[in-house]
């Protein structure tokens, strides 16, 4: 099959601006990584160490600067075709707008592709070597790990889950531990700090609550509260050396993987949501529904029809009441700490989904960009990079800022993350579709001129 000189041509118009724009863009992320790096790389004899680190990090790096230079040189090739008359010569000559930009569309089909590909096997173990490096690179204290909103898994039989991070102080922090005697713990605090002291890990806690589950069933549940509470742990185990890790957060795994992380964050609400059903159903509350808040609301009745019953009844019956109430009590702190579970593990799965969306929609921006540039470029009639990097940082951000703000959205469970990370796209589709739009009425509109100037010659 023979490749029409006009695909062949406007496909090479792409090349140079492609390639030279992800040199540039790959260049500023470079520049802004070390940047932010840099007294943490300075002074440690690094060597070949710190051009592993950039190669790693160019991984991340890449996958964003391929849609945006695919808007630039979109815009950059069909803006010096515009500059230099050449679109409307072939417009002139009978050439509809689709075949002008088909071989953008085809070329950017390719880089779609490629970048599936890459954003779901290359991308992942990329960041995940890259993280692995930077914490041996750094030799980070744990406080300095952790980030809002994910588990942290790094410190030895304890699970972290902080909720919000104002500089040194954690907010609304959830551990999880298990005791070597079996003893399932989860301790549930307002605000807290890390520090580190020789080989050990310092946690202050203020304001919480621990709940101790039972190893055994002949074991009581336990729940005690504290103003301040201080948890050591030896940190022997955490040599901060270069070594391989298990534990892939969701920027490290591909869509199978990821896939799998939503379905165990699904059982586990589950199983939780059916543990409070079964007491929904022993209180005599209505299971129709699944509604904490009405559960607790006719705990708290229940409460206080059973206070009020103990004070008219019999003295000797007090001790049941009383027990009765301790239950109930015991069963609100228990539903409270559950709720906080499932608004994690909801979190959790909201990321996992966020991350997979994500993976697929950035890719597929390539062809909406070229719906986007190809006829901006046209209509701005500029060619050069400056242009044509301006006008595409401005889309960018938009586009990015948007993508950020939907995930946002996302993990707090606003808005679904199918919305989150594929509104930008719609929205950005939607703006294609109306500038190709207004570019083939141009060109209905020169034909219907040509004809004109034609039948006017022919009557002369």
């Amino acid at each position: 099959m023979r490749i029409p000189k006009l695909y062949v041509y406007i496909f090479r118009e792409h090349q140079g601006p492609f390639f030279a724009a992800i040199l540039v863009l790959a260049f500023l992320f470079i520049s802004n990584l070390l940047m932010t790096s840099l007294d943490k790389l300075l002074g440690k004899n690094l060597g070949f160490v710190a051009i592993e680190y950039i190669l790693l990090n160019l991984a991340w790096i890449l996958a964003m600067a391929v849609p945006m230079a695919v808007l630039i040189s979109t815009l950059m090739a069909y803006g010096r075709l515009g500059e230099d008359n050449e679109i409307t010569a072939m417009r002139a000559s009978g050439i509809s707008f689709a075949s002008i930009i088909r071989p953008s569309l085809f070329f950017a089909f390719i880089v779609m592709l490629g970048l599936l590909y890459f954003n779901n096997y290359i991308l992942p173990d990329a960041n995940h070597r890259a993280r692995l490096l930077k914490r041996a690179i750094y030799q980070k204290h744990p406080d300095l790990n952790i980030n809002a909103g994910y588990f942290l898994y790094d410190i030895p039989d304890y699970t972290l889950f902080i909720r919000q991070k104002e500089g040194n102080t954690l907010k609304e922090l959830l551990i999880y531990h298990t005791s070597p005697e079996g003893q399932h713990i989860t301790i549930w605090a307002h605000t807290g700090n890390l520090s580190t002291q020789g080989t050990r890990v310092i946690l202050d806690l203020q304001e919480g609550e621990i709940h101790e589950y039972p190893a055994e069933k002949d074991e009581e549940y336990r729940i005690l509260h504290f103003e301040k509470h201080r948890i050591t742990i030896p940190v022997d185990e955490m040599s901060l050396q270069r070594k391989e890790s298990d534990h892939r957060g969701d920027r490290e795994m591909d869509i199978a993987e990821m896939m799998a992380m939503v379905r165990d964050y699904r059982e586990r609400q589950e199983g939780i949501q059916d543990r409070i059903k079964s007491e929904m159903a022993r209180w005599g509350a209505d299971t129709t529904v699944f509604d904490i808040k009405k559960f607790e609301a006719h705990l708290k009745n229940r409460i206080t029809v059973i206070e009020e019953d103990s004070i008219a009844s019999n003295p000797r019956k007090t001790a049941v009441y009383k027990q009765q109430i301790r239950t109930l009590k015991a069963l609100q702190k228990r539903l409270d700490t559950d709720m906080k579970i499932l608004q994690a593990y909801k979190m959790q799965e909201n990321k996992y989904l966020v991350e997979i969306h994500k993976k697929v929609s950035m890719p597929v921006a390539c062809i909406i960009f070229v719906l986007v540039g190809a006829p901006l470029g046209i209509i701005t009639r500029r060619g050069s990079m400056g242009v044509a990097v301006g006008v595409s940082v401005v889309f960018f951000l938009v586009y990015w800022a948007s993508l950020m703000g939907g995930e946002r959205l996302a993990d707090r469970a606003i808005i679904s993350p199918w919305i989150a990370m594929w509104s930008s796209n719609i929205v950005f589709g939607l703006l294609g579709i109306f500038l190709v739009w207004y570019a083939i009425r141009e060109q209905v509109t020169l034909k219907i001129f040509r004809k004109s100037i034609e039948n006017e010659s022919s009557e002369s």
